[in-house]
């Protein structure tokens, strides 16, 4: 994405986030194989200035080891959230794996 686009989707996203009353929660996407990118740490930033609540989803869960995934989604906390209070899940879209308790969390936006 160009430079140009990026600064118009940027202005999007807090167009979006900052004027829709509508918006109970946020979930933030990231993929649970990578460190968090740069463009991630952006929206990130959005989404907290926007001061909505909202949790942050390590997706592609299924494509590591079920060993590495606590490991995984530890590692995104820390660099983006380190101080913990946002919560972060391990999820799997494609597999439906670790969802339970992220419908739980959801489940307490939508009453």
């Amino acid at each position: 994405m160009s430079k140009k686009e990026q600064v118009q989707v940027g202005h999007f996203i807090e167009e979006y986030l900052f004027n829709r009353n509508e918006i109970t929660l946020v979930i933030f996407l990231v993929d649970i194989r990578h460190s968090p990118t740069e463009n991630d740490k952006l929206m990130y930033n959005y989404i907290i200035s926007s001061k909505l609540p909202f949790i942050i989803l390590a997706n592609k869960a299924d494509k590591i080891a079920i060993t590495k995934v606590d490991d995984c989604v530890k590692s995104i906390q820390k660099e983006l959230n380190p101080i913990g209070d946002i919560p972060t899940f391990p999820f799997s879209s494609e597999r439906k794996i670790y969802t339970d308790n992220v419908w739980k969390f959801i489940d307490n936006y939508l009453k």
